[in-house]
């Protein structure tokens, strides 16, 4: 497998990216993996329309303080909606360092996570639906596969940032949906 086509996001750095090629994983009903830059936003398309109505999308920013993440939830919407949220702020999410993201079903609890260091995990019912997807996607099925985090070393040092694009941050998401319904999760005593 070659890697010179993959794509770190904006907000990822690393010197090298190794052999890191976009591929996942499938074991019962879940999959996990890591994509290039350009495949994120499609994967969660791909996510999109397979999923049962009503469909949720939700957003986790890193707290001020950096121990944890405020995490925002958009529920009970229409594909039509999580297909808007994925058009507007597509491209700021797929590229941002430091924020984490996904969709899921209301229905039937099946979620795509996209994670740092451009890994993603999903649970669904069908995983042949979604690797097919995925494979349409050019995202290769396998046993195993290199990630951005096994390049990590004291020589190849990782770093997520935050970035802005035409004046906005993933910061600006919760607001930016605020009368769409989106919420901040409320933590528990």
């Amino acid at each position: 497998m070659d890697n010179k086509d993959f794509v770190l996001c904006q907000g990822v750095s690393l010197r090298t990216t190794g052999k890191v090629v976009s591929a996942f994983s499938a074991s019962g009903e879940n999959l996990r993996g890591v994509l290039s830059a350009e495949k994120i936003i499609p994967a969660a398309r791909a996510f999109i329309k397979a999923a049962a109505e009503p469909v949720f999308f939700f957003l986790e920013l890193p707290e001020q303080d950096g121990e944890g993440y405020e995490v925002y939830y958009l529920d009970n919407c229409t594909k039509k909606v999580a297909y808007a949220v994925a058009e507007r702020f597509g491209e700021l999410l797929a590229n941002d360092g430091v924020s984490r993201f996904g969709f899921g079903s209301n229905s039937t609890d099946e979620e795509i996570y996209f994670e740092d260091y451009q890994e993603f995990s999903a649970y669904v019912r069908l995983p042949e639906k979604l690797a097919k997807s995925l494979a349409e996607l050019g995202i290769g099925q396998a046993d195993s596969f290199e990630t951005l985090w096994d390049q990590l070393s004291d020589d190849n040092v990782g770093c997520l940032s935050a970035v802005e694009l035409d004046g906005e941050t993933v910061f600006d998401i919760p607001e930016a949906l605020k009368d769409a319904g989106m919420y901040k999760v409320k933590e528990e005593d």
